[in-house]
């Protein structure tokens, strides 16, 4: 092998080995990531609580592919569990027609020109990730399809309870799911909640035909 090649490989290796040595661990290249995305959130300000982890996000931000122990699985669980309010008038399944267009409505919560649209209510955007009413095709495939979910499960007051509650905070089914917390961040109120779960298990819903 030709020796100033030789040199120059050695130079290279140390040059790697050294930049390494002195490079921050993960956890505080991650803490310094997030600090430089905090501090370049300069509009909306309202809105600057949404880079604040809460317990069950620091839990469920685990560095590469980290798996959570089963401890940590229980506790966001826990939580998750504790979040859950239910609507005042004690009755889950609301108008499907109201969750029908919840469905289908992205607004809400988003940054225009520097600030936060106002809005009374927000929507769901379930449409986004899941398949809805058989024959729809402007729908998402990230989560799994929810046509004929009631046809499927029933209408049960279990399956009612089990799905306003996996739509409050998906965390107290699947631990850390990519699925949003649409009750637990108060994206969406108890009474919308209500509505989509009519929307899923009413036999009438179009989503059931």
């Amino acid at each position: 092998m030709n020796i100033n090649k030789t040199k120059w490989m050695i130079f290279g290796v140390a040059v790697i080995v050294a930049g390494c040595a002195t490079y921050p661990d993960q956890a505080t290249t991650k803490l310094m990531a997030e600090k430089m995305v905090y501090d370049a959130f300069t509009f909306a300000p309202e809105h600057k609580k949404r880079l604040d982890q809460d317990r069950s996000q620091q839990i469920c931000s685990k560095i590469g592919d980290a798996k959570l122990t089963n401890e940590e699985a229980a506790e966001v669980v826990k939580l998750a569990r504790a979040s859950i309010k239910y609507p005042a008038s004690g009755n889950l399944v609301g108008n499907w027609k109201e969750g029908d267009k919840l469905a289908h409505n992205g607004a809400g919560d988003r940054i225009r020109n520097g600030k936060v649209e106002k809005r009374k209510e927000n929507g769901a955007l379930c449409q986004n990730c899941h398949a809805l009413a058989p024959g729809e095709i402007n729908v998402g495939n990230v989560g799994p399809s929810l046509t004929g979910y009631g046809k499927q499960r029933g209408n049960s007051e279990a399956i009612a309870k089990y799905t306003y509650e996996k739509i409050y905070n998906a965390w107290v089914v699947f631990p850390c799911s990519n699925m949003p917390r649409l009750g637990a961040t108060g994206h969406l109120t108890p009474e919308q909640i209500t509505h989509m779960v009519a929307f899923l298990i009413d036999p009438q819903s179009p989503i059931n035909k």
